[in-house]
């Protein structure tokens, strides 16, 4: 692997830096207070990303009307993101899109690519770890569905937005299938949480993303891209909270010197640094590997495995940087540490990455072949 990166993934890298530190970050703390941005606000930040920058949908492959940005560039890109808690899209569209039809495309893949409609991933429900725990479901209906069941949804949607629904179409919990669902359907109702609140809603067989009980299986090709992008966005995370504890350190005086010069202290603020850069060049290497059609799969994996922990124990000493959580009230880490993933849904993605780390080095399918 050539661990020098090319002058357009620098300048990329360095315009969504500048972007971050000059347009995302200073807005944190009205976030914080407001508890959202404005309207005005978000659609500036992606007026920005779209018309200045020139970068939404630039993950999207050519095929489907996007950039076909190569993977390290684009994990660059979730890096620096990943050091404001602010929400900026860039228009990396879901990969389950890419499922839809012609006329699905017309309506719902295409203007997500323009950044005129987004789309709003509707999968986890409220108190269930995986879909052999979820309650919603879509019954037939004459050539159509009813749809019933809640929906806990990570972000509010836009006026222009839609939904891509995952419910079971088998009672048993045997299969799952993905509709497209607009806003304005009879029986789709938005509550406080933000959750997705379903009451025989009504659609028609042309909702259906993909086949009848192959929702799990849309974009499954993509999973590794995902997950190393995913992976890197943890890595800035784990960065921003490191130059604040770091920061921190050095400003912050107690019985006459400086924190930084406590050596629990710079004991955190070692492991964490070097805890972060591993991070980094494993997402790195992974993206390579992706990049050159050389795997990538396993390597993707246990990137996100090690970030996906890298980020609790960032947070962790962070807290115990600044003293304990009673000093972060007004700090942007505390902030990170409520806007990151639930528990359940991160601890539920890292155990699959556990396990299909731990099949690839014990060999698990030749294991049960010999049984």
């Amino acid at each position: 692997m050539d661990f020098e990166l090319d002058d357009d993934a620098v300048m990329i890298r360095d315009m969504v830096r500048r972007f971050v530190q000059k347009d995302a970050q200073p807005l944190e703390m009205q976030l914080f207070n407001q508890g959202e941005l404005t309207l005005e606000q978000e659609t500036g930040l992606r007026k920005k990303i779209m018309d200045q920058m020139g970068i939404w949908a630039v993950t999207v492959p050519e095929d489907f009307g996007g950039e076909g940005l190569d993977v390290l560039s684009a994990c660059l890109i979730e890096e620096e993101l990943g050091k404001t808690f602010v929400p900026v899209e860039y228009g990396d569209i879901s990969p389950v899109l890419f499922a839809c039809n012609k006329e699905q495309a017309e309506i719902y893949l295409e203007p997500a690519i323009e950044g005129d409609r987004r789309p709003v991933l509707a999968l986890r429900e409220p108190g269930a770890l995986g879909p052999d725990q979820w309650k919603t479901t879509a019954s037939e209906n004459g050539d159509g569905y009813l749809l019933n069941g809640r929906k806990a949804l990570g972000r509010r949607p836009g006026p222009d937005d839609y939904y891509v629904v995952f419910v079971l179409t088998d009672k048993s919990g045997g299969g799952v299938t993905a509709f497209l669902v607009d806003q304005d359907y009879p029986g789709v109702t938005i509550n406080g949480k933000p959750e997705l609140v379903l009451c025989d809603c009504a659609v028609s067989g042309a909702a259906v993303l993909g086949e009848i009980g192959g929702g799990l299986r849309l974009g499954v090709q993509y999973v590794p891209r995902q997950q190393v992008k995913m992976a890197a966005r943890c890595v800035g995370m784990s960065q921003r909270l490191l130059d604040m504890s770091a920061q921190y350190a050095r400003d912050w005086v107690s019985l006459g010197q400086p924190l930084a010069k406590r050596p629990a202290v710079m004991r955190l603020i070692a492991e964490m640094a070097a805890s972060v850069q591993a991070g980094r060049y494993m997402v790195y290497h992974a993206a390579w590997l992706l990049d050159n059609e050389q795997g990538g799969r396993h390597e993707a994996q246990m990137a996100r495995l090690f970030t996906g922990q890298l980020i609790r124990s960032a947070i962790d000493k962070t807290i115990l940087a600044h003293g304990g959580v009673g000093f972060l009230d007004q700090k942007p880490a505390l902030r990170m540490y409520r806007n990151l993933v639930p528990d359940q849904t991160l601890e539920m993605g890292l155990e699959t990455c556990r396990m299909a780390v731990a099949n690839h080095y014990l060999e698990y399918e030749n294991l049960m072949g010999s049984d």
